[in-house]
C-alpha cells in the first residue's frame, strides 16, 4: 500500500512512482496523512516560489508549520504537497498527475531551516525531502514528516500557536488537550529512565562481580586476577517499538556491522555476524569475549539495543593499568547501526532514538591515545561512573552528528582531547544491508 510506504519507509527511499500511487489508489487524509495541492499561498498567484522566487511566502511556511506540529502533537506522520484533494471529506488524492514545484531539492532544504526556526521546542525528528519527478529540470514534490514527540506540545510562531490532529483536521490544542499532552510526554520520558536504569543496573551488577566472577560454557574464568574497566552503550526506542522475538532473532544476525576502514576492531569484538542469540525475556541476548574482553549484547522487542561489559586493562612501559579510548567510540557505531536497524525492521524510521554510555572504573585505570604518542599523554581517570549523554538521534541524517557527540564525550570525560577520529559510513552501510 502506497500510503503506509509514505508513512514507514526510509525517506530517502520513497520515489515519485510513490507519489503517483497515493492517486492511483486515492489516498486518504487521516490522523497521520495531510495532502497539500501547493505550498499555501496568501492569493491567486501563488507563494513566490512557484513565480522563480529564492524565498518562501510566510504563507507557506506557517501553513505547514501548523500541519507539522499538529502531527507532532498526536501521532506523526506526513505532508505530501503537490498533489491534488477532492472536495468531500475525508479528503482524497486526486490526479490526474502530482502538481510540480519548481527547485524542487532547494526548495526542501530552504523548508526545512524554515520550519526549524519556527517551531517551538524544536521537533526531535523532521525530514523534508524533495521528490523529483524523472526527465524534468528539477521539478517534483515535497515530503515532510515526523513523528509523535517526546518534547510535546510544540507551537509555531510568536508566541507559539499549538495545534493537534484530529481525524483528517489540524485543530487549536484545548487546555485539556495540552494537560493530555504534557502527561503523555512525561510518561514517555518516565518509561526511557526506567528502561535506561535496568541498563545500568546490569552493568553494576557485573562490576559487582568483578572479573573473576566470568565464568565461560566450559567452567573457564579466563580473567582471574585482572584489573578490568567496564563500559555500556545503551539505545532505547522512543515509542516501543513491538518488534516480535523471532523478528528480533531474524534480524540480529545482519545488523551489527562489521568495523572497517580506519579502524578493524572495538572494545568489544570486531562487529563480525553473529548466530548464537539466546532467547532472554523481553529480547534475545548474544555473549562476545575474547582474550581481553567480556560483552553481552541485548536486543529488547521494545526497541533496546545494550552493549555492556568490560576490557581487561593492559600492560605498557612499568604500568599494567592502561588501556586506549579509541577502541570504545567502535562500539557507539554498531549500537546505532543496530538501533537502526531495528526501526526499519519495525517500519517505523520516525521514531527517535536515545543514546547513553558509560564507564565505571572500580580501581585505577590510565587512558592513553594508543597511536603512538607518549606516555605523558595519559590520564588517570577517576573511579566511579563516567556517564556520557543520553543524546537523541532523530533520523539517519542526523548520525554523524550523534556520533561525533558521543566520540567527543567519551575522549573528554576520560580527561583527554578527542583522537583517532572515526567516520564510518552508516547510509552507505545500511543501503547494503538493505541490498543483501
Amino acid at each position: 500500500m502506497t500510503l503506509r510506504r509514505i508513512l514507514e519507509a526510509p525517506i530517502a527511499d520513497l520515489t515519485f512512482e510513490d507519489v503517483e500511487g497515493l492517486i492511483q489508489e486515492e489516498a486518504e487524509e487521516g490522523p497521520r496523512f495531510e495532502l497539500k495541492r501547493e505550498l499555501p499561498a496568501n492569493d491567486r498567484q501563488g507563494d513566490p516560489w512557484m513565480q522563480g522566487s529564492r524565498k518562501l511566502g510566510d504563507r507557506a511556511r506557517d501553513g505547514l508549520a501548523k500541519e507539522v506540529v499538529a502531527l507532532a502533537n498526536a501521532y506523526g506522520g506526513a505532508v505530501v504537497i503537490g498533489v491534488d484533494e477532492s472536495g468531500e471529506e475525508p479528503k482524497r488524492a486526486v490526479g490526474p498527475e502530482p502538481l510540480l514545484i519548481p527547485r524542487i531539492a532547494e526548495c526542501a532544504e530552504r523548508l526545512q531551516k524554515s520550519l526549524d526556526s519556527i517551531i517551538d521546542p524544536p521537533l526531535p525528528v523532521l525530514e523534508v525531502r524533495g521528490i523529483v519527478k524523472p526527465d524534468t529540470d528539477g521539478s517534483g514534490v515535497l515530503v515532510i514528516r515526523t513523528s509523535a514527540s517526546t518534547r510535546a506540545p510544540h507551537g509555531y510562531g510568536r508566541p507559539p500557536a499549538a495545534y493537534m490532529r484530529r481525524g483528517s483536521r489540524s485543530e487549536p490544542m484545548s487546555m485539556r488537550d495540552l494537560q493530555s499532552t504534557l502527561f503523555e510526554t512525561r510518561t514517555r520520558g518516565e518509561r526511557i529512565n526506567v528502561l535506561l536504569e535496568d541498563r545500568r543496573r546490569a552493568l553494576t551488577s557485573m562490576v559487582d562481580k568483578g572479573p573473576h566472577g566470568i565464568v565461560l560454557e566450559r567452567g573457564e574464568q579466563p580473567f582471574l586476577g585482572r584489573s578490568a574497566l567496564y563500559f555500556r552503550c545503551t539505545l532505547v526506542a522512543v515509542e516501543n517499538l513491538q518488534l516480535r522475538a523471532d523478528e528480533v532473532v531474524r534480524t540480529a544476525p545482519i545488523i551489527r556491522p562489521t568495523l572497517g576502514g580506519s579502524f578493524s576492531t572495538s572494545a568489544f569484538g570486531s562487529g563480525s555476524f553473529h548466530y548464537d542469540w539466546a532467547h532472554r525475556v523481553n529480547g534475545v541476548e548474544s555473549v562476545d569475549h575474547s582474550s581481553r574482553h567480556f560483552a553481552r549484547w541485548f536486543v529488547g522487542d521494545q526497541g533496546i539495543v545494550d552493549a555492556y561489559g568490560l576490557m581487561t586493562l593492559s600492560t605498557y612501559r612499568d604500568r599494567s593499568d592502561v588501556f586506549a579510548p579509541v577502541l570504545f567510540p567502535p562500539v557507539a557505531i554498531q549500537v546505532l547501526g543496530l538501533g537502526e536497524q531495528l526501526r526499519r525492521a519495525a517500519r517505523r524510521p520516525e521514531v527517535e532514538l536515545v543514546v547513553e554510555c558509560e564507564f565505571i572504573n572500580p580501581g585505577t585505570a590510565i587512558a592513553v591515545h594508543g597511536d603512538g604518542r607518549a606516555f605523558d599523554d595519559g590520564a588517570q581517570i577517576p573511579d566511579g561512573a563516567i556517564r556520557i549523554g543520553p543524546f537523541s538521534l532523530g533520523n539517519i541524517d542526523d548520525f554523524q552528528a550523534v556520533y561525533g557527540e558521543i566520540e567527543r564525550g567519551i575522549w573528554h570525560g576520560l580527561g583527554l582531547p578527542v583522537g583517532s577520529r572515526i567516520n564510518f559510513p552508516m547510509a552507505e552501510w545500511l543501503a547494503e544491508i538493505t541490498r543483501s
